[in-house]
């Protein structure tokens, strides 16, 4: 069973950071507090844990134990953070200098040491970061002295940041040697009237992990494996047995699964969760059992939203059925099942359906009109893909739009031609971020696979098969049409989960850059 948010104080730290890492615990305020209560544990089992990195996990937590190491300002951090350090790339990260920096002394003889062993083209980076220590040591002096004669400027940005005064006369010889109108020389002198000041000792800013990380996160269980999910199935909070049924709408699970929902859809105390196991029941639809299930809760449970709209996307495939379409048009009349009324529309792909869509795209309801997007797409409707367009400006349905815009816009999509496709969309759209023009490539590839053609972007991509019998239940970022529904199916707020799988808010992850 896994371990729920009551029992983390009572579970061993090694226990719920590897649990973490498989997505079977959700990283949150509620996680973290437990493991900020138990400092010496938590580094206890975080170093080793940092340091040996396990195959097959859902969730790289190598930024987590970044900020973990950085709130607990620990010299057992040095080694993984040297280890980020050789990782680097071309520049070191400002949130790595000051971790370093945090540190002070005790990081000094760690990176005297990596300075010795890196490369020439390495080791300025490493000047830089002893420079920022706050600590004066005539090793590190000696190394901006080198820098200084090496290259002027570099050495002094490093000697503005160690603040040595006794570095003046060297600064300022230095800036007598340069051209008078250059920008080193410039540099240099203001190096010089930085040393003539004093400078007081480095003070580390609060750094807050807390704020990084939203109140309540959920697990991964779009991600993990099924016969984790099922487990969650005996949770006592229903948000938790709500979100396990979801997952599993859109997938081709097995017998068992099945076997699981079905007591969870009709007896299950929360109707949140049963309307939840209903809508994943729905893949079963053609099954007498499931289909009898449905059905029933479909006549009897008007009074409970969540279940009846659960049924009613379930039913879906049988909008032939006189009692489907009227609950549908039913819902469709009224303002809080709209939404949901319009995704069991295009999930039937019945063309009765296609007029109600032109009307809700301009919806002030964000659910109705990302739904109305959506069917465009899955329909498709090219002649109201332009209506599209404009809504590549808005930021709340941007990728929605682009994904139903690449399904459905007019154009002979052959392999040979799908590239062009992408370059025309991309074009209109004023460029595409990585997540949107993965998005993009999916639907190109839907395009091609429904004109008969095999995929080109994706071809045979594990990444992109949703099956929960083969093991890989990852969801991609793009927004939904058919199997891919469940991803998003409200807007993600600043202070939500970041949908990238950092576990941290939106705002302080992909909100940010966005």
């Amino acid at each position: 069973m896994p371990t729920f948010p009551e029992q983390f104080d009572a579970t061993p730290v090694s226990q719920l950071l590897l649990e973490a890492e498989q997505g079977l615990i959700g990283f949150d305020q509620r996680l973290l507090k437990s493991l900020l209560a138990r400092r010496e544990e938590t580094l206890a089992a975080l170093v080793p844990f940092a340091a040996e990195p396990r195959e097959e996990v859902l969730l790289d937590l190598t930024e987590q134990s970044f900020d973990l190491f950085r709130q607990f300002r620990d010299p057992a951090a040095i080694p993984f953070y040297l280890t980020l350090l050789a990782k680097r790339g071309d520049s070191i990260p400002d949130e790595l200098v000051e971790a370093f920096a945090d540190l002070g002394a005790p990081a000094v003889e760690p990176l005297l040491d990596f300075h010795e062993t890196s490369s020439a083209d390495d080791r300025p980076d490493v000047v830089f970061l002893l420079v920022t220590l706050g600590v004066h040591d005539p090793r590190i002096r000696a190394l901006v002295e080198d820098t200084l004669a090496r290259d002027p400027y570099e050495g002094a940005l490093c000697a503005g940041l160690y603040g040595d005064p006794s570095l003046r006369d060297t600064v300022n010889a230095c800036a007598e040697k340069a051209d008078e109108k250059s920008e080193e020389r410039k540099v240099l002198l203001e190096c010089v009237e930085a040393l003539n000041n004093e400078r007081g000792a480095h003070e580390p800013e609060e750094f807050d992990i807390l704020a990084l990380y939203p109140d309540e996160a959920m697990p991964l269980f779009d991600q993990m494996d099924p016969e984790h999910v099922v487990d969650f199935f005996a949770c006592a909070d229903p948000a938790y047995r709500t979100r396990a049924a979801a997952s599993f709408s859109d997938d081709d699970y097995p017998d068992d699964i099945r076997d699981r929902l079905l007591p969870l859809a009709a007896n299950d105390s929360d109707p949140k969760v049963r309307g939840a196991a209903l809508r994943a029941l729905g893949e079963r639809v053609a099954e007498p059992e499931v289909r009898e299930l449905l059905t029933k809760a479909l006549e009897t449970k008007r009074e409970h939203k969540d279940e009846w709209l659960g049924a009613l996307i379930g039913l879906a495939g049988a909008t032939g059925e006189p009692e489907v379409h009227d609950a549908l048009m039913e819902a469709y009349a009224t303002a809080d099942c709209r939404a949901a009324a319009l995704h069991t529309m295009w999930r039937s792909f019945d063309s009765r359906y296609k007029k109600y869509f032109s009307s809700n795209l301009k919806s002030e309801d964000l659910d109705i009109r990302r739904q109305a997007i959506q069917g465009v797409g899955a329909f498709p409707m090219p002649d109201l893909s332009l209506e599209l367009v404009p809504m590549f400006k808005d930021d709340e349905v941007r990728e929605e739009a682009l994904f139903a815009y690449a399904l459905s816009v007019r154009h002979n999509t052959t392999p040979k031609s799908a590239g062009k496709l992408l370059d025309m969309i991309s074009d209109r759209a004023d460029g595409l971020n990585d997540s949107e023009e993965e998005s993009v490539c999916m639907a190109i590839d839907r395009r091609l696979e429904r004109e008969g053609y095999q995929p080109v972007f994706f071809p045979d991509d594990e990444e992109h098969d949703h099956d929960h019998e083969g093991h890989d239940h990852t969801h991609t970022h793009a927004p939904a049409v058919t199997p891919l529904e469940t991803v998003r199916t409200e807007k993600i707020g600043r202070n939500d989960p970041c949908p990238c799988g950092s576990g941290k808010k939106y705002k302080k992850c992909c909100g940010g850059a966005a």
